[in-house]
């Protein structure tokens, strides 16, 4: 009988190898999570630009006029809109005629955003450049 009081309070700790085998599953479970989080915001991206590019509503342009204050030319099919934009509200202003608009520089402006690379190849070059100055 008090043999098995013994064993009931025993420890279950086999040594080192436990521990190493725990941080290296709690290791992979982190890069599942993450790898899973990258690719779910991929897609999840992807479906909304393409929900928002197969819509008839698209912002043509947007000024800050203060903190959290914007006004902004809305194209409605093909009529134009003014509205004005805080954090509470939204406030149409007037209607915008397409012949009163500049569109030649919205059009001329690159449709598609630079690649992030392409940016830190830049702060990188300019770096490199500092150094070989100094």
């Amino acid at each position: 009988m008090m043999k098995y009081l013994f064993l009931i309070g025993e420890s279950t700790y086999n040594g080192y190898g436990e521990n190493v085998l725990q941080v290296i599953y709690i290791l992979i479970l982190c890069i599942v999570v993450f790898v899973g989080a990258y690719y779910t915001s991929r897609i999840l991206g992807n479906y909304q630009f393409k929900k928002t590019k197969l819509s008839n509503l698209k912002v043509v342009e947007v000024i800050g006029v203060g903190p959290q204050k914007t006004i902004q030319l809305i194209k409605v099919g093909n009529d134009y809109v003014l509205i004005g934009v805080t954090k509470d509200r939204i406030t149409f202003m007037k209607e915008v005629y397409a012949d009163h608009i500049d569109l030649s520089i919205i059009q001329n402006a690159p449709s598609d955003p630079l690649p992030f690379s392409h940016h830190m190849d830049k702060f990188l070059n300019k770096k490199s450049s500092k150094k070989k100055e100094d």
